[in-house]
């Protein structure tokens, strides 16, 4: 038996299709996944509900990292080009004490809402200060 679909009846069935997916049915990686540029984590980091009007780059980024900034006091981000630079961050800020940090695969943000990043972008909540 052969099936002829419309036009308009193929682009009803990809919209059934496609509303069945929402981003709120989406688990993020476990381990945070990875992000490719700084701005790239900056878009995920809005689309978890953080608020960043304006990155402000460091120049020169953070000691161990690719690229790092500022979006105001309470949320910092940056990308780091291996695990071992990422390793070395954390050693850094952990006798420092830099509060609540997520930490993806090759990123970190630090932000005052650390459990509501983690639930978006998947990842850790690493503790290191009061």
């Amino acid at each position: 038996m052969k099936y002829r679909f419309t036009g308009g009846a193929a682009v009803a069935i990809i919209a059934l299709g496609l509303g069945s997916c929402s981003s709120a049915d989406v688990t993020p990686p476990a381990d945070g996944g990875t992000y490719g540029t700084i701005g790239d984590l900056k878009k995920a980091v809005e689309s978890a509900g953080l608020l960043c009007p304006e990155l402000v780059l460091d120049r020169p980024p953070s000691k161990f990292s690719t690229s790092s900034g500022s979006c105001s006091e309470d949320l910092s981000l940056a990308v780091y080009s291996t695990e071992v630079t990422l390793e070395s961050q954390l050693e850094f800020w952990r006798p420092v004490g830099q509060r609540s940090i997520n930490v993806g695969k090759n990123w970190t943000v630090v932000t005052a809402d650390p459990k509501r990043l983690e639930k978006k972008l998947g990842g850790t909540v690493l503790h290191t200060g009061p």
